[in-house]
């Protein structure tokens, strides 16, 4: 009997043994699996936070290039001022050609003419030709035909055709207005007002506007009576070797140089 209280008390020792056992194992078993549960929770937020960044930084990546663009597109449509509009004001540009206009005619034509040098003293030293009278010129510029266009472009462009050596044709200035004879410069003098007296030219507004030249429509205007008669004329000045020169000059009335 007591040998099988022994028995009975043996196996019930090794029964909470393997309870314990098994409980212990249960345990560790739900101790991993939460562990690991953890983990891949962690993972996941992990990736989904990455996702979120990766997101995040490809947003603000697309913004930046869209501002960028943005800004580029802006850079490209906002216009470069060069040239004469980075030097002067369309102010400047018509005080300065409203004040000059006069000067540039005149001296224009003073070659047209062939009135632009000293004649010899008393218009004694001529030729006769079947143009007419021609006056020896006397003036230390010019020494020969040649020395003419020298001393034209330092106030004319040599953008447009010279006028000094061709008839105007417009009568009377339908001769040449310079000529050489036995290496001596001659010429035709044709003292002529070909504006009217009384008038002068005005400018009317700016018409056009290159990096180095710049036209004006002018109105011809007579100061006798106040009045204007002519509106359809226009002129232009060039910016050229680091300073204004006279342009083209066209009057439709009187024509061009031909």
């Amino acid at each position: 009997m007591k040998r099988n209280k022994i028995i009975v008390a043996v196996l019930v020792t090794m029964l909470m043994v393997t309870g314990c056992a098994v409980s212990n194992n249960d345990i560790k078993k739900k101790t991993v699996e939460k562990v690991s549960v953890k983990k891949q929770d962690k993972s996941k937020s992990k990736k989904k936070e990455s996702k979120k960044n990766t997101k995040e930084t490809n947003e603000a990546k697309e913004e930046t290039s869209q501002e960028q663009e943005t800004q580029a597109s802006q850079v490209e449509e906002t216009p470069v001022v060069t040239g004469i509009s980075s030097m002067f004001t369309d102010d400047e540009l018509f005080a300065f050609a409203d004040e000059t206009v006069n000067t540039f005619y005149a001296e224009r034509m003073s070659y047209i003419c062939g009135t632009h040098f000293t004649s010899s003293s008393n218009f004694e030293n001529y030729i006769k030709n079947d143009d007419g009278i021609y006056y020896e010129v006397d003036d230390s510029q010019v020494q020969s035909y040649n020395d003419i266009e020298n001393v034209y472009y330092q106030k004319f462009s040599r953008r447009y055709p010279i006028c000094y050596d061709r008839p105007y044709n417009l009568s009377p200035l339908t001769r040449l207005p310079f000529i050489e004879v036995n290496e001596k410069l001659y010429e035709a003098y044709s003292a002529i007002c070909i504006n009217g007296i009384g008038y002068k030219y005005t400018v009317g507004e700016i018409i056009k506007k290159t990096d180095d030249e710049f036209w004006v429509r002018l109105n011809n205007y007579c100061e006798l009576d106040n009045s204007t008669n002519q509106t359809d004329i226009t002129c232009s000045f060039v910016w050229e070797d680091g300073g204004w020169k006279y342009g083209d000059f066209n009057n439709p009335e009187f024509y061009k140089v031909g």
